[in-house]
């Protein structure tokens, strides 16, 4: 896998064009896009945001660009994506950042007598097709390459059983997963947009910072989060998930 490199200055300001202004800089390694094409429909994404507390938001997350890919039932995963620090035991692998995360998190989850284990964690393309090919509950699972999975951040918790909604491990991380950097993906009430059904046990590793960036400027609202940084501000050369065969711009569009 290729390393994607980051250019601070650039997103700097391409974030200047989405909220409405970038100061000029000389050898900018990527051509801003033009201010039409964040508007209205990007610009709605963060409509009524305080732009200069939305920059300091987003600036840790500059060299993350690849732990906040957007991958949904549109945007994909190359078919031979695989996470470079994958670490863990038996099924049970995550990227390292996540991991050690993940255990910080249990241990806080034991100290208030909840047992919180991971049952599906990393998947690769293969893996993922096999398991579509297979499922009895195809709403439920993902096609290869358009699973969260496949990034290695993402974990389903003690069940994928949707009557199991209140159990206390998924009440617990309801309450407290955004500590550790971790999201639920598939929010109920919010099908139409993310793609899938509402899944309590589904939580993306997005980092504390990335958790403060979706709170504090998209309602908690990790899609739209997503949306919005890999469609109105990442150049298609830097952003890891590919959209087929719609662009960008009408995925915005029906997402809103």
């Amino acid at each position: 896998m290729v390393k994607k490199t980051i250019y601070a200055g650039t997103f700097l300001c391409l974030l200047g064009i989405a909220l409405g202004g970038c100061s000029q800089q000389k050898e900018i390694s990527q051509t801003p896009k033009p201010k039409a094409e964040f508007s209205p429909i990007c610009e709605a994404l963060i409509a009524n945001a305080d732009k200069e507390a939305l920059r300091a938001a987003y600036t840790p997350l500059l060299a993350k660009q690849e732990l906040l890919a957007l991958v949904d039932e549109k945007y994909s995963l190359p078919q031979d994506y695989i996470p470079q620090d994958l670490v863990g035991q038996g099924k049970i692998r995550l990227r390292a950042e996540t991991y050690q995360w993940m255990k910080t998190m249990q241990e806080a989850a034991k100290k208030d007598g909840i047992n919180l284990f991971p049952i599906s964690a990393y998947r690769s393309y293969a893996y993922q097709q096999g398991l579509k090919e297979r499922t009895k509950n195809p709403a439920y699972v993902a096609s290869p390459g358009h699973s969260q999975h496949q990034l290695g951040t993402a974990i389903d918790f003690n069940t994928v059983n949707t009557k199991d909604e209140n159990i206390p491990a998924l009440q617990w991380l309801k309450k407290h997963a955004g500590k550790y950097g971790f999201s639920l993906s598939f929010p109920k009430g919010k099908e139409a947009e993310t793609g899938y059904p509402y899944e309590a046990w589904h939580y993306r590793y997005i980092s504390k910072e990335g958790v403060a960036l979706q709170d504090g400027f998209f309602g908690g609202n990790q899609h739209k989060m997503l949306l919005f940084l890999n469609s109105c501000l990442w150049t298609p050369e830097k952003t890891l998930g590919r959209i087929e065969p719609e662009d960008a711009t009408t995925h915005i569009q029906d997402k809103k």
